[in-house]
């Protein structure tokens, strides 16, 4: 059996590739906390095969110091990094940039480790499969059982059921569980492709059915449904279940709008909701973006759908990280003290987006336009208001609500003296469009009084 070191704060990601380096590689794992214990263990123990690390522990530079003990001596030890790591191409060195990409590390550790593709086929898969808790949220019943995993040591678990396919179980169980840190429960295997469509299909019926109590009960639904779309999207692609899931979110944003009488109360209610920014900033720029454009005499079914649309997309890539999401400039870029492959995804997520959203089969012509025009620039990479005068209108019209809404999410979580956020738009935009797009902006917020 080969012999695996593991290094990996979160908790997590460390079982994860545990587990599956042994059910998949068939290897011992050791964890280990840093790259002196690593060491240490080395020193014993002359027959470790690979080294698993991600790159920096705290303040050590695990990676590099571990990288420059086996080159000093002339160790046969290989290693994968999991993350962004300067280096030159060794052979006994694999980065993995994507630092979440479990599978990839997986594959790598087999390939490494003479392990074949046809031997990890024909292995037998774990019995279990982690789904977040947060997926269990919007559901009362589950299609099948439903498991949580008690650790018996570093790489045996014991899994004891907690809901009973078909029976219904209360929202409290579920929060319970989050407030004791539990991120995962566990299905078996053969339920995972009907799981996702459960949930979708649970999803859309809530959606559709537009029988809520109230407008907080509808904006939680929405907040919970968006966050997994996003998700799921990323992870799975469009799919029948995934493309109903998105335009039954979209079509329900904007029956929100439409059936309250006062913009502002959705705007208040979507604003204080325990949700997440992703959802509050794509729901509320959809609402506000709509409003200029029927304040300008752009009234029209299309228009509200395509801004709808680009709304959910338009940050999509940052939906494991959705503080990147709050970076609208590149001076902030610069100041916010990324790892360069953060610091590419923020600068190309516009571009991402507008590629995304090209595969939907169904959405609106056009989206893919205003989603890559949403920070000023033509092509969807960077920050710009140099090049805005050179836009469509509706991506005129979509920046400025964008940015509105930025800047009402920041002053919501950070407080301070209220500013006006109109006189800084037409300081930051002064050409004759833009300008008319802000003043349609002021109409919204005069007629429906919505707070600064």
């Amino acid at each position: 059996m080969s012999q695996v070191i593991l290094i990996e704060e979160n908790e997590n990601l460390r079982d994860l590739l545990a587990i599956n380096l042994k059910t998949y590689v068939g290897s011992e794992v050791i964890p280990r906390s840093s790259a002196s214990d690593a060491i240490d263990l080395i020193n014993i123990l002359p027959n470790v095969d690979l080294i698993i690390t991600q790159n920096e522990v705290g303040d050590e530079k695990t990676a590099q110091v571990l990288f420059e003990y086996l080159k000093e001596n002339d160790s046969e030890i290989s290693m994968i990094v999991n993350g962004a790591f300067n280096h030159v191409d060794e052979d006994k060195l694999i980065v993995i940039p994507e630092e979440k990409d479990w599978e990839k590390i997986i594959a790598t550790a087999a390939q490494v480790l003479g392990v074949s593709v046809e031997s990890l086929e024909k292995r037998v898969l774990p019995e279990f499969i982690p789904i977040e808790i947060r997926y269990f949220l919007p559901l009362d019943s589950s299609c099948c059982d439903v498991f949580i995993r008690i650790k018996k040591s570093a790489t045996e678990y014991q899994f004891i059921k907690r809901i009973h396919a078909g029976d219904n179980y209360s929202r409290s169980l579920v929060d319970k569980y989050i407030e004791q840190g539990l991120n995962f429960f566990y299905i078996p295997k053969e339920f995972q492709n009907n799981f996702t469509n459960y949930v979708s299909d649970h999803l859309c019926q809530k959606l559709d059915e537009d029988n809520f109590k109230n407008i907080d009960q509808k904006i939680e639904v929405i907040a919970q449904s968006y966050d997994i779309a996003l998700k799921e999207i990323k992870n799975l692609g469009f799919n029948s279940a995934t493309i109903q899931l998105t335009d039954s979110i979209v079509k329900s944003m904007i029956s929100a709008s439409k059936n309250s009488p006062e913009v502002n109360n959705v705007l208040h209610k979507v604003i204080n909701s325990k949700s997440g920014y992703l959802y509050q900033h794509g729901h509320m720029t959809s609402i506000v973006a709509n409003e200029i454009a029927k304040n300008l005499g752009i009234d029209q079914e299309l228009i509200t759908l395509r801004l709808a649309y680009a709304s959910f997309f338009k940050d999509i890539t940052f939906v494991d990280n959705e503080d990147l999401a709050k970076i609208a400039s590149f001076e902030t870029l610069e100041k916010a003290n990324l790892n360069e492959e953060d610091w590419d995804l923020v600068f190309n997520h516009a571009l991402d987006g507008a590629l995304l959203i090209r595969k939907h089969p169904e959405a609106p012509i056009d989206v893919d336009t205003i989603i890559k025009n949403h920070h000023g620039t033509t092509n969807g990479k960077g920050f710009s208001t140099g090049t805005i005068d050179k836009l469509p209108l509706e991506s005129k019209i979509f920046i400025v609500a964008c940015e509105f809404v930025r800047e009402l999410l920041d002053f919501k979580e950070k407080g301070g003296k209220p500013h006006p956020i109109v006189d800084e738009l037409y300081k930051t935009y002064s050409s004759k469009d833009m300008v008319r797009v802000i003043k349609a902006l002021e109409s919204t917020l005069r007629s429906k009084a919505v707070k600064k």
